[in-house]
């Protein structure tokens, strides 16, 4: 059971940390092209966004250490 409330935790953290990737920045970009200032705002919406994207990758996407199918060496694929 343990190891079921720990992966719905997971999920929760992820989902929260999704969304505040998307909204916070939206919402900076909103604020500040509202008052004027839409170079700035642009750019704090593509850094924030930026910034997330790459903190979800380094934080849940890096560590499942993905591969390709067992069997296949380099070898074998450049003699195609």
């Amino acid at each position: 059971m343990t190891e079921n409330s720990s992966n719905g935790r997971e999920k929760v953290a992820f989902g929260l940390a999704f969304a505040t990737v998307v909204i916070v920045p939206g919402l900076a970009n909103y604020a500040l092209s509202a008052a004027g200032f839409d170079l700035l705002g642009s750019a704090v919406w593509a850094l924030g966004y930026g910034f997330g994207a790459i903190a979800m990758w380094a934080i849940w996407i890096k560590p499942l250490n993905l591969t390709g199918p067992g069997g296949v060496s380099h070898a074998d694929a450049d003699e195609d």
